[in-house]
């Protein structure tokens, strides 16, 4: 029986009347009528008969699945932060949970959603943690789901485990045609990581004393957020800070002192002491911190993550430029395993990772993976990693976390079919002369790319100037970029100001502030604007899907729509305007562009979907976008 059958029938068999209170929005699309308001937006359900509603609706909205990767619409999900919510109204705040996400289903199927991608949901440290709950990126055991995504209504279900209510989602989420991808982080890890004991050799290690100091090595004469490569490679090394750096790395605990290690390990056995403090404790010694791959990057030391060890020896246009007996160390280059990549591959590392993409694909028949920095892993554990998948899943989408477009054809014949992309940076400082660029090459890109307007590493679009207009025009130009896959990130439809990370094109000035990566956070789902824009999402995303044809890269053209203003048609047919001045409204003459006569548009003007238009003259609110179709 499969596993949200199981979890229906226990519902059916349960009477209780414990009470759940959610925000309404999350009940618009599921039609739970047998609810009780307590406020302006909340409101309360006895949680047992909501949830057999829920599935029940979710069985109603029953839908094919769509393979083709140019059909994706992707909503980027944590379901901790997600679903967050003070379910019991007692002012304390409950973590989302897989089974939760359940209820968000309906409402990803009416924005037209066919991809849910769920940031990494396995079992993470607390060791060295940023915030109160730590980062779900610090992988503390790959086989295993996190304990905090395990949902009470599930408590006397015998024998029904954290797998079986990821099954739940996984399964619901297919019944409506949805897509289901994760994260697979396969080059870093928890500093902690379970594998040390058995592999201590797989990380890289450094003098405890260095740890609180530990910085990047700045590197006179290259420019912020450089590229290591072979041209700058003699520089990087030669620099005084490197070379400080390197004397820094230690060998393994193992093979420092077999026998120290030993006793440590027994004592681990015999006493149940904490593997890792006591190697640092007694060896002085610990995993090296995580950190950028570009150079003179400000992006502060990833203090909770360490990096695998891919390789077993050194790359050979590095080894001229360190000592013979310098210990496995972390740089700009060997962390870009993709372009300095050594001779001997730790082949014990990459079959882990390969059993570990065919243990969640079988397990949960997955639909793909977005490969967490990605870009940088070698073409050959790549190949093995893609070639397990493949075995077990038609079509399997792969998402790279290539940050620029410009190395769509490197990602393409590497093997992945979507890639992150330069969105993120794009939105940042949105220019003309940029941004029809920017259009350009997407337009001539071999594979998919994010069309966004943040992700979980920016800062919210609405934070950004143009705010909320913004981001409502951007949700119309993202559905129609060439070659773009509509990427929207949880919370972004009800205009969400609080970020995830800020890890790209960050606008905070380095301010301290919460971040679900690290903090126990929630979205503000009774925002006051909630309701449009989910609304204004579902609408747009239903346009894009019903003139998706017309979308043809091969035939796009820029149009010369005046200095505040982007225009791009696909043939004569379909053609998208976006006005860049975000405190002031844009005219467009239609007749300068032979678009006098039109028979369909829609606005993201707040207060009217309707594009205005008077005496073939087309105005645009500010950071506002319009399509509109020709008559024929």
């Amino acid at each position: 029986m499969e596993k949200l059958d199981v979890l229906e029938r226990y519902l059916g068999q349960l009477h209780s009347d414990n009470i759940m209170c959610i925000p309404d929005i999350w009940n618009k699309y599921v039609g739970f009528g047998n609810y009780k308001r307590i406020s302006e937006n909340i409101i309360a359900v006895n949680t047992v008969k909501f949830y057999r509603f829920v599935i029940k609706r979710i069985k109603e909205l029953k839908d094919d699945i769509s393979t083709d990767i140019k059909d994706s619409q992707i909503y980027c999900a944590m379901p901790r932060y997600t679903m967050a919510w003070d379910i019991h109204n007692q002012g304390e705040l409950s973590n989302g949970t897989l089974i939760r996400m359940l209820i968000l289903l309906p409402m990803l199927k009416e924005m037209k959603i066919n991809v849910l991608y769920l940031l990494p949901i396995t079992e993470y440290s607390n060791r060295n943690k940023k915030g109160d709950m730590g980062s779900p990126f610090a992988i503390k055991d790959f086989y295993k789901l996190d304990p905090n995504l395990h949902d009470e209504l599930v408590d006397d279900l015998e024998n029904f485990t954290l797998n079986d209510e990821f099954h739940v989602l996984v399964e619901a989420s297919h019944i409506l045609g949805i897509r289901v991808v994760i994260d697979f982080i396969p080059r870093v890890t928890a500093r902690d990581c379970n594998i040390i004991r058995e592999h201590p050799d797989w990380f890289y290690w450094i003098k405890k004393d260095y740890e609180k100091d530990f910085v990047t090595p700045e590197i006179p004469g290259l420019d912020f957020f450089q590229e290591c490569t072979e041209d700058n490679l003699q520089q990087v090394y030669s620099a005084e800070s490197t070379k400080k750096h390197l004397k820094q790395f230690v060998l393994s605990p193992n093979q420092q002192d077999k026998e120290e290690w030993q006793r440590i390990l027994n004592e681990v056995d015999t006493q149940g002491a904490d593997l890792f403090e006591l190697i640092e404790e007694r060896m002085g010694i610990t995993t090296s911190p995580a950190h950028s791959d570009w150079i003179n990057d400000v992006q502060p030391i990833w203090t909770d993550i360490t990096f695998w060890k891919l390789f077993l020896d050194n790359n050979e246009k590095a080894e001229q430029y360190v000592e013979k007996d310098q210990p496995p160390y972390v740089m700009f280059d060997t962390i870009k395993a993709n372009k300095f990549p050594a001779k001997i591959p730790n082949q014990g590392l990459w079959d882990l990772f390969t059993d570990v993409l065919e243990y969640y694909t079988k397990e949960f028949k997955l639909d793909g993976f977005r490969f967490d920095i990605g870009h940088t892993l070698p073409k050959e554990l790549l190949d093995k990693l893609f070639d397990k998948v493949r075995e077990y899943v038609d079509n399997p989408i792969f998402i790279s976390e290539d940050l620029f477009n410009r190395n769509h054809e490197s990602a393409m014949t590497t093997g992945y079919n979507i890639m992150l992309g330069s969105s993120w940076k794009e939105v940042e400082d949105i220019t003309k002369q940029s941004y029809e660029k920017f259009i350009l090459e997407l337009s001539e890109m071999k594979i998919q790319a994010y069309a966004c307007a943040e992700t979980h590493d920016t800062p919210r679009i609405v934070s950004r100037k143009g705010g909320v207009d913004l981001a409502r025009g951007l949700a119309i130009v993202n559905d129609f970029l060439p070659n773009g896959v509509h990427f929207i990130l949880s919370g972004y439809e009800v205009n969400e100001q609080q970020p995830m990370n800020c890890g790209l094109a960050d606008n905070t000035g380095g301010a301290k502030i919460d971040k679900a990566f690290f903090n126990n956070i929630f979205i503000d789902w009774t925002s006051k604007n909630a309701y449009e824009m989910v609304d204004y999402l579902i609408q747009v995303n239903r346009m894009k899907f019903k003139y998706k044809s017309m979308i043809k890269p091969e035939s796009l053209k820029l149009l010369d729509v005046g200095e505040k203003c982007i225009g791009f048609s696909y043939g004569d047919n379909l053609t998208i305007f976006f006005n860049l001045d975000f405190e002031n409204q844009s005219e467009i003459h239609l007749n300068n562009i032979n678009l006098a006569e039109y028979k369909e548009s829609m606005n993201s003007k707040s207060e009217d979907f309707t594009v205005i238009v008077n005496n073939d003259t087309m105005q645009l609110a500010p950071a506002g976008a319009a399509v509109l179709l020709r008559k024929r």
